[in-house]
């Protein structure tokens, strides 16, 4: 069972360009916590290509983004913060990261092709209106 509930194909090359598509995954872990609206993943108030938190790849034949950092908001705390929508920092993804047109962000100094790196996910930040 995957721990992401979208995920975004990257096909093509840097020669002939890059292609993305977005999938759907039947299954995933986090169906049982959003189920019944017992939560809601802030990140899907994002644009659907925006909100990858990892870039995954085994070889130019397996390549995606992926979310699998999350912020959940409970039913109250998301009826609360209803336009508050999560930040997703990806200054440290390494240069070997592929990202969609108009994605691309400046990198941490001494970021490297694959190593150094702050980490392989993203962090994802939110400012909620707790009182």
């Amino acid at each position: 069972m995957n721990d992401y509930r979208q995920r975004v194909k990257i096909s093509g090359d840097a020669f002939d360009g890059y292609r993305f598509e977005v999938i759907d995954e039947s299954q995933s872990c986090l169906n049982v916590l959003t189920a019944g609206g017992f939560c809601e993943n802030a990140v899907e108030r994002r644009p659907e290509m925006d909100r990858w938190t990892l870039y995954h790849t085994r070889g130019p034949q397996e390549r995606h983004l992926c979310q699998l950092d999350y912020i959940l908001l409970s039913k109250a705390l998301a009826a609360r913060n209803p336009i508050a929508v999560p930040d997703i920092i990806r200054n440290g993804q390494p240069w070997r990261t592929i990202f969609p047109a108009g994605q691309e962000v400046d990198r941490f100094p001494r970021a490297g092709w694959d190593r150094p790196k702050a980490s392989d996910h993203c962090p994802v930040a939110i400012t909620l209106d707790m009182a």
